[in-house]
């Protein structure tokens, strides 16, 4: 056995250890990384024993042998010539029914958009004929996806990232005209984009000469209404320009002199002189006083009867204005007017005593096809003013707001009237303007039929036993609920009177759900649960529950905590609340673990692999050999996939300790029969009140609220 390396022999016993007929691998000329992928895919039960032959690479035994799992064909693959990299597409193809082999003469990169966009019913094909790369052909599919044409716009020469600014502008409605061109680079692009989006006067700056750092100053200015002409010029460099837009935002330093009998402060920017004389009695002599003034440059603005006043004698020891200027005025900042109540869909009425009412809340307006949304207006130019020397003080212009984002309404072509572009509901939900499809019905029940439906649905009656309703966006529901299976796969469910399920009745949302009560309900989301008062019921959800009257019974699981006002009732009645992390996070991170692990373990017998090769052969013949470059372009590709596993594990990371701090807080009563569980630490009611309750390992610590 001397033949073999610790890491073959390792792999070999391991195998006899599981069982297994090593003989299939146990041959000098795999290498323990080969041998590795064989063993665990006999381990799983796979034939591979057709596919066993030296001359595939381990990361090709892996696409094959997965390929095998996956009860694909992969004879369609199986080609030592053919890299593992599009073997890997070709093999996520199959496993989709798409047939991407006949492609296989273009990059893994390549491939992989080909393999995107049928997935997709894209057809990418005349941009792959044009040797468009692989980022180009990503924003490519984007654009298709999305339903635009950018065929106008873009050119083979355009980098990816060029590609993705026109993209990004033809979605958010500005004329990419104006920087479609192949002299402006991507950044330059963009900060062209963003002046579009906000309204700016573009041909301050939409100059290819300028770097997008020039750029970037200049827009700046036009943001923050400032008149750029004095620094706006190809001779300032960036950091000249962003020195000059700042000084001018800043106010004049204040001057001072003294004359004799007197002296003058020029404060507030140059807007106002004062005087202050220092005799204690005497007459000025205005002649005098005039003409000092005018030789330090205060011209405009003099105060007559202040100056008349001191001229006369009659003064004390205190500051006398004797000049004034005009301040500039901002002009009103650019401002959109809506057609719609915009405080639908914003939640429900909070009452005078603090309570909720779900109860026949406007949810969303129904708008029909071509109705006005919003009107924009324009910031108006500024006033301007003067100073005490007379000179101009620019007033700023107001402040423009950028264009409305959102879908399911058209623009017009001056960019200042939203129409709808259908029958639907319309929202202005954190800046966004949507109008989404909308299905009003009277009532959902056995009789009526399952409604599933791509938009809203609004049910303004009664959901009986039984019936299903599905919706890819809100469902709102002003009746009552019964034994009902309610899905919202993106958005929210909300339910005015509430739900009483009788433990036959189910609610799943992507967002959050808002209702009266819930007795007797399966209730899952991702959003917050907020509900007056919950009987029985099963809560789940990857945000926080809050109730604003009381949780009895059941159980309820919320990632980022409670806020209830009692939980339980005097009968004892057996109520669980636990705040934990949840379980598909825990999943996601062990199996980050075990990913890590398994990598760590290939990287050792790829450096072992490589060491040997070091050994038996000088740099000039290694560095040849197509087995170095396959192992020094594993090993780097999977130090990347490493870096990749610890940044997606600290965002868990981060995930789980949000977890951890958030509390369980009770505004009421916490009666007998009440478990709570935060974490690891477990904590039994006794009829306390007022509480904020926080997980420490496994204790509780309790804090009066």
């Amino acid at each position: 056995m001397a033949e073999y390396t610790s890491d073959q022999l390792f792999e070999i016993e391991e195998g006899k250890k599981a069982s297994l007929d090593t003989s299939i691998y146990e041959k000098p000329e795999f290498l323990a990384i080969q041998m590795r992928q064989i063993r665990f895919a006999l381990m799983a039960g796979i034939d591979v024993a057709p596919y066993v032959r030296p001359e595939y690479d381990w990361m090709q035994m892996e696409e094959i042998f997965e390929g095998i799992e996956q009860k694909v064909d992969v004879s369609i693959y199986a080609d030592p010539a053919l890299p593992y990299e599009k073997m890997h597409q070709i093999r996520k193809g199959l496993v989709k029914g798409i047939d991407i082999s006949a492609d296989s003469k273009y990059s893994a990169g390549v491939l992989k958009q080909i393999r995107k966009s049928k997935e997709e019913n894209l057809d990418i094909y005349k941009y792959v004929e044009q040797r468009y790369d692989p980022e180009q052909l990503y924003q490519i599919r984007l654009a298709l996806r999305a339903g635009l044409e950018l065929d106008p716009y873009i050119e083979n020469d355009f980098r990816g990232a060029s590609i993705a600014e026109i993209r990004i502008g033809l979605e958010e409605d500005v004329d990419v005209t104006t920087y479609a061109d192949i002299k402006f680079g991507w950044r330059q692009m963009r900060e062209i984009r963003f002046g579009l989006e906000k309204r700016l006067d573009i041909s301050k700056y939409a100059n290819p000469y300028y770097d997008w750092e020039q750029m970037r100053e200049i827009r700046l200015g036009l943001e923050e209404g400032l008149d750029v002409t004095p620094y706006a010029t190809l001779m300032y460099t960036s950091s000249e320009m962003r020195k000059r837009r700042i000084k001018l935002q800043e106010v004049s330093k204040e001057v001072s002199f003294s004359e004799g009998d007197y002296e003058i402060n020029v404060a507030s920017g140059g807007i106002q002189a004062f005087i202050r004389v220092k005799i204690k009695e005497g007459r000025i002599n205005r002649d005098s006083l005039i003409e000092t003034l005018k030789a330090h440059d205060i011209t405009h603005g003099y105060q007559e009867e202040n100056i008349d006043k001191i001229c006369n004698g009659e003064y004390d020891d205190k500051p006398i204005l004797i000049a004034q200027g005009s301040l500039p005025k901002k002009g009103d900042d650019g401002h959109y007017e809506y057609f719609f109540d915009t405080t639908s869909g914003k939640g429900p009425k909070i009452l005078e005593d603090g309570s909720v009412d779900y109860q026949y809340v406007n949810w969303g307006t129904v708008v029909k096809e071509g109705d006005v949304l919003a009107v924009y207006h324009d910031a108006e130019e500024g006033e301007d003013g003067y100073a005490v020397n007379g000179g101009a003080l620019k007033g700023k212009k107001g402040i423009e707001q950028g264009l409305l984002k959102g879908s399911g309404f058209i623009l017009s072509e001056d960019k200042h009237t939203y129409t709808s572009a259908m029958n639907g509901m319309v929202s202005l939900r954190g800046g966004i303007l949507q109008v989404i499809k909308h299905l009003e019905v009277s009532e959902v029940s056995l009789v009526t039929g399952s409604v599933d439906f791509d938009g809203t649905v609004h049910v303004k009656g009664d959901v009986e036993n039984g019936a299903v309703i599905k919706a890819t966006d809100d469902i709102i529901i002003d009746g009552n609920v019964g034994g009902a299976e309610i899905t919202s796969t993106e958005g929210k469910v909300i339910l005015n009177k509430g739900m009483n399920a009788g433990r036959r009745g189910k609610v799943t949302a992507k967002g959050g759900v808002v209702s009266k009560f819930l007795e007797g309900v399966i209730c899952v989301c991702e959003g917050d649960i907020e509900v007056t008062t919950s009987i029985n019921s099963l809560l789940r959800t990857k945000g926080r529950i809050i109730s604003d009257k009381v949780i009895i019974g059941g159980k309820a699981f919320a990632s980022h905590g409670f806020k209830v006002t009692h939980l339980g009732n005097e009968a004892g009645t057996a109520t669980l609340v636990q705040i934990g992390i949840d379980q598909e996070i825990i999943d996601k991170v062990q199996a980050l673990q075990d990913k890590q692990k398994e990598n760590q373990k290939q990287l050792m017998m790829l450096e072992n692999s490589m060491k040997e090769l070091k050994l038996k052969y000088p740099p000039e013949v290694r560095n040849e050999m197509p087995l170095f470059k396959k192992i020094d372009n594993a090993m780097f590709t999977i130090n990347q996939q490493q870096l990749e596993l610890v940044r997606q594990r600290e965002e868990y990371d981060r995930e789980i300790m949000y977890s951890r701090e958030c509390p369980i807080r009770i505004e009421g009563q916490a009666f007998e029969g009440v478990v709570c569980i935060l974490h690891k630490a477990r904590w039994e009611a006794k009829g306390e009140r007022y509480l904020e309750l926080k997980g420490d390992g496994a204790m509780v610590i309790v804090k009066n609220i």
